[in-house]
């Protein structure tokens, strides 16, 4: 990660929620740099309508000054209005501005992630994760980041208890370091674990991006009876926001040439297409910023995590009904 504070930074990787992990470590090393600064921090999806216009605002000079960190989300799915903005602002950065953009080093947008690194952007490469050795590995070190100690037969046990998905692997290891006191092995992980991996966090969340509310909500409420954590079920309603604005804003161009653009299987994309279709444009908009306030609720903004999380769901009900 930077040790002084950078104006443009390019992060790369394959795996969206890793680049997210990359770009937090990165924001984190820029306010470290800067620790009088105190910059605001905005994020914009380039896989939403008019991104353009909202990165261009968001890098625009501010009236009274004051340092900003800009977060670019799925570059690779830029436009070239998006590519053009980009572009000019590279040639010349805001010095009050931080601006990370997250690419995928393929997509539509594929040339942008080396004519940033040629206009002087900073390289973050996002580690590659695919095995189950590389999961292993990776609940470890997540671990170690949450200041726990594991040893790779606890780590191993976790991966077979959470399944493979990043995000939740991150957040499981992370509550057990919180929960358990800091050292992890296969006995903790039975412990907090014996029976949680059946719970379905990601099919309830598509129930509530799938305008499914009174479904969601009764799933919501087991799984949070059965022990899911709060931040693991938002971050899951997160995604599904997100792959459901990333779908729609793709047209109905054939699933197979989208995938590798979007960065999802085709028959995934084939089956978000009939939540996306429900969807207007202003709506998916309002839940993406229900999606992101939730976020920080669960993370301690909120007096009541679980309340936080049931708000969220009405809301992203109330969210699906808005027309253009």
């Amino acid at each position: 990660m930077p040790q002084t504070a950078e104006r443009l930074v390019l992060v790369v990787g394959e795996d969206e929620f890793l680049r997210s992990q990359v770009s937090s470590a990165v924001i984190a090393a820029q306010r470290a740099a800067r620790p009088d600064a105190d910059p605001t921090l905005e994020r914009v999806d380039a896989g939403v309508a008019d991104a353009a216009n909202a990165l261009a605002d968001a890098i625009s000079p501010a009236l009274f000054g004051g340092e900003r960190i800009v977060v670019l989300k799925s570059a690779e799915q830029s436009t070239k209005d998006l590519v053009a903005v980009l572009t000019q602002y590279a040639a010349a950065p805001d010095p009050d501005i931080c601006l990370i953009v997250e690419h995928s080093g393929a997509g539509r947008a594929k040339t942008l992630a080396v004519d940033l690194q040629k206009l002087g952007a900073a390289i973050e490469r996002v580690p590659v994760v695919r095995s189950v050795d590389d999961r292993i590995k990776y609940v470890c070190s997540e671990v170690v980041a949450a200041g726990g100690k594991i040893d790779a037969k606890a780590a191993a046990a976790l991966v077979e208890a959470v399944g493979e998905d990043l995000r939740s692997l991150s957040s499981s290891a992370r509550q057990l370091v919180a929960d358990a006191g800091g050292t992890i092995d296969v006995d903790t992980v039975g412990r907090y674990h014996r029976g949680r991996a059946d719970v379905k966090v990601y099919a309830l969340a598509d129930e509530i991006v799938g305008g499914r509310v009174e479904s969601g909500l009764e799933q919501l409420r087991w799984a949070l009876h059965d022990g899911a954590a709060e931040v693991v079920i938002a971050d899951a309603i997160a995604e599904s926001v997100r792959s459901v604005a990333k779908v729609a804003a793709a047209g109905r161009a054939d699933p197979n040439t989208l995938a590798q653009r979007l960065g999802m299987p085709a028959w995934k994309i084939r089956k978000i297409r009939q939540s996306a279709g429900t969807w207007s444009a202003p709506g998916l908009t309002k839940a993406l910023q229900i999606a992101a306030r939730l976020n920080g609720e669960v993370k301690g903004q909120a007096a009541d995590s679980r309340y936080a999380l049931e708000k969220a769901v009405l809301d992203i009900a109330a969210a699906h009904e808005i027309r253009s």
